[in-house]
């Protein structure tokens, strides 16, 4: 598509007032038609074929996300699709007319729109055989999911527990551990995820919710030396983990599916036992990487899924029109894959 063919005007779904139920939030969205942004020097204009709903695009929408925006605002922090046109500045200008994969950092509108604007160094090209349903949630959980594995060899961790294990990113991090050989402790909460796990390889699996769980975890974790946990959850959880993981542990919080503070945390573990808890943050990471160790995770990531190693399960594309309908569904059952919101209709 050539400059000259861009519309003035795009539809897209706006966020007018953060709610703190996720369900009323969600029923607060609207879809309008506004004007098509201007681009500056080293943006990129990109029509939106895909773009996913995360946990942290439903915070975002409850106000409950670190980092708020201005509103009324579109939300979206990730998606793929065509540049089709460029504000200027030689990376902008190679992008246009290619098929990326692009985040969003900052107060601006995100992908949840017909077009988005972005900056060209949040933009990853892709390969010809990555669709575009698998491009939309390239960043934000394959790029977690590396994190995290990262964080856990540069600290000398011989194996790691990983909570909500069957969620999509969850299922991220069993591949890639399984693939570099690294054990890991998958925490569930149901029966059917034990089951769903152990049919894509997982060797350990505890659900949470049984009888016996922290006496099985704290014996699962001696075993395996696993000294870090991937917490995704918050609440108990956290202090959970802190007490049945061995002398010297760590656990990473990277998300807050509780939707409740950090809890149990038995002081003297943490003092005694040099135990300790960290934030892990994507946006943190992706900066100390750089441009070139983002380019590599990207093409990591791409190589994983045109191989068949790793991949977004789908259970419903979207239409703007459907989004607040589709969104209600998606929070009941969100172990069911992911939800895309296809602006275009496809």
């Amino acid at each position: 598509m050539m400059a000259s063919a861009i519309p003035e005007r795009m539809r897209a779904v706006v966020l007018e007032a953060y709610r703190e139920d996720v369900v009323d939030a969600i029923a607060g969205l609207k879809v309008v038609e506004q004007t098509v942004p201007p681009l500056r020097r080293g943006q990129a204009l990109v029509r939106v074929e895909a773009a996913p709903c995360n946990p942290s695009d439903l915070l975002l929408l409850q106000g409950k996300y670190g980092s708020l925006k201005t509103l009324p605002s579109v939300p979206g922090w990730e998606g793929a699709g065509t540049v089709v046109a460029s504000g200027g500045g030689l990376l902008a200008g190679w992008l246009n007319g290619k098929r990326v994969a692009c985040a969003l950092r900052g107060d601006r509108d995100g992908t949840w729109a017909e077009y988005f604007v972005a900056n060209a160094t949040e933009c990853v090209p892709l390969k010809r055989a990555v669709p575009f349903d698998q491009a939309a949630s390239l960043i934000v959980n394959p790029f977690t999911a590396i994190g995290l594995l990262e964080t856990a060899r540069r600290g000398g961790h011989r194996a790691a527990v990983s909570t909500a294990a069957a969620s999509q990113l969850g299922r991220m991090l069993l591949a890639m551990a399984g693939e570099a050989r690294f054990p890991l402790v998958n925490v569930v909460r149901r029966d059917a995820q034990v089951e769903l796990l152990k049919s894509l390889g997982a060797e350990h699996v505890l659900n949470s919710s049984s009888e016996g769980f922290v006496e099985e975890l704290m014996a699962v974790c001696k075993r395996l030396r696993a000294t870090i946990a991937f917490e995704a959850i918050g609440g108990n959880m956290t202090g959970t983990l802190v007490s049945a993981m061995p002398r010297g542990s760590a656990v990473y919080l990277y998300g807050a599916l509780s939707e409740q503070p950090c809890g149990g945390i038995d002081p003297v573990e943490v003092i005694f036992n040099a135990k300790s808890i960290h934030g892990f943050y994507l946006g943190s990471w992706l900066r100390r990487r750089g441009a070139l160790g983002v380019l590599r995770a990207a093409l990591r990531v791409q190589k994983l899924l045109v191989e068949g190693r790793i991949e977004t399960t789908i259970q419903r594309r979207l239409k703007l029109d459907e989004v607040v309908d589709g969104l209600r569904q998606y929070v009941d059952n969100m172990t069911d894959g992911k939800v895309l919101i296809t602006p275009h209709g496809r």
